[in-house]
């Protein structure tokens, strides 16, 4: 596991509502001259790729910003954080660069993480 952890401060994992979730595949398929095709795992293990939001006071869009910037490195580098299906911690990374939008005095953050 890494040494960088997602801050206390911010909430601990994604909203559920409107949470995507989508196990990548990890099986190689060979076509073979004849017959079915041959199948192997390509890793020991397997990613998942989450898409969520977070609603966030100002402090808090703040403190992701600065997270995000300065701890990962625009994203750069891996962090533990809470699994939103299994509420489990587990080690993830940003896929892409998150986005911002206000509601309602809140800031509604829309992020892309791979739980590896």
């Amino acid at each position: 596991m890494t040494e960088i952890y997602w801050p206390d401060s911010l909430p601990n994992t994604l909203l559920l509502a409107g949470l995507f979730a989508k196990r990548n595949s990890n099986v190689i398929r060979t076509q073979m001259d004849a017959g079915v095709k041959k199948t192997r795992r390509r890793y020991t293990a397997s990613t998942k790729t989450f898409s969520g939001k977070m609603l966030l006071d100002e402090s808090q869009r703040f403190e992701l910003d600065r997270f995000y910037r300065v701890d990962l490195a625009d994203g750069v580098f891996r962090f533990n954080f809470t699994d939103p299906q299994t509420l489990e911690s587990g080690e993830f990374r940003f896929t892409d660069d998150y986005t911002e939008n206000s509601v309602d005095g809140m800031f509604e953050i829309t992020m892309s993480l791979e739980r590896l």
